[in-house]
């Protein structure tokens, strides 16, 4: 049972939280200053709309005041996968090409649109939790840590700032016709899940030794950009990464776009499960492969926020049958 001053942190968090997101309300566009819509990171017609029963898409939410943090929730397609982005004119004319036709997988400009999203997304969940420790810190400060949530603050603070460096990258290939991406893509059998985001090629690891070595953070650090999405009779996977990290990353993306599709799968339950988060599945996959386990994706998470080699690979594959016995093996494993 919660205690007077566990209820009262959970109801504080939770309003910030909400006062925080309903802040965050002025178009992306860089030249807008409009109303923003609640727009979805992937168009809700011919992908989402494919993972839908009754209205609704599952979901894996974080509560830091639940019994189990991390908890899979069922959420209807207006609320699933979106954000407040772009005013009603940009969420339409931008996004037109990729939504309104048949989508060009070999077309720069269609894969540069669906990155554009992906980090927006990213922004704005950052601006929510800067915007929501500012509002705890302020009126709750008897309640919280304020020298930890500050610290939290400045790490966002930092993502930030590389977000925008490359909005500002992509904004230009839009706008100039340049092209500062490198996309690869590949289709696979289709698979009733969604996802969006990007990561950090370098491991917690070697970003603490360039910090050792060079007495600062790096600041141009390598970020992997991945969509994945049900499209046609197939899921399509989209990769990316900027042309100067080309060197380094160019053989790990090859890696994964040429892999069996088995192999590729266990790449993409790792990621799933340790890296990104932004991410949906259907019911129906959800009662065949997650329902029976899901206290896996909990741990596997705690996991994560300890784990500082996050290449490590571990031979899981949601996809599969036994699903749940690879995970028990996996617990065993890691302790």
């Amino acid at each position: 049972m919660k205690t007077t001053q566990e209820k009262k942190r959970a109801a504080a968090f939770q309003k910030c939280k909400l006062k925080a997101i309903n802040e965050i309300s002025i178009c992306f566009h860089p030249e807008c200053k409009e109303k923003s819509i609640n727009s979805h990171i992937l168009q809700k017609n011919g992908i989402l709309s494919t993972l839908i029963k009754d209205g609704h898409v599952m979901q894996m939410g974080i509560d830091p005041f639940k019994t189990e943090i991390h908890y899979f929730n069922r959420i209807g397609i207006k609320n699933a996968f979106s954000f407040n982005c772009f005013c009603n004119s940009h969420d339409t004319d931008l996004f037109k090409e990729i939504e309104t036709k048949e989508i060009d997988f070999s077309n720069y400009k269609h894969l540069i649109l669906f990155t554009l999203r992906t980090i927006y997304n990213e922004k704005f969940r950052k601006q929510v939790n800067v915007r929501m420790r500012e509002l705890l810190i302020a009126k709750h400060s008897n309640l919280f840590d304020i020298d930890f949530l500050n610290i939290q603050n400045e790490g966002e603070n930092l993502g930030l700032s590389d977000i925008e460096k490359t909005e500002n990258l992509i904004w230009k290939d839009i706008n100039e016709g340049s092209e500062s991406f490198v996309f690869e893509t590949r289709e696979i059998k289709r698979i009733e899940l969604c996802l969006t985001g990007f990561y950090n090629y370098e491991t917690t690891r070697e970003l603490e030794t360039y910090r050792k070595k060079n007495g600062k953070d790096k600041e141009d650090v390598i970020d992997i950009f991945i969509n994945v999405f049900p499209y046609n009779d197939k899921t399509t996977i989209i990769l990316g990464y900027k042309k100067t990290h080309e060197s380094d990353v160019k053989s790990y993306v090859n890696t994964l776009i040429k892999e069996s599709e088995k192999r590729f799968l266990r790449q993409l339950t790792n990621l799933l499960m340790f890296r990104c988060e932004t991410w949906v599945m259907s019911e129906n996959l959800y009662r065949k492969r997650v329902k029976k386990c899901e206290s896996y994706f909990g741990m596997a998470a705690n996991y994560s926020n300890q784990n500082n080699n996050e290449r490590k690979f571990f031979i899981i594959n949601l996809f599969e049958d036994n699903f749940c016995e690879q995970m028990k093996r996996w617990k065993k494993n890691v302790g």
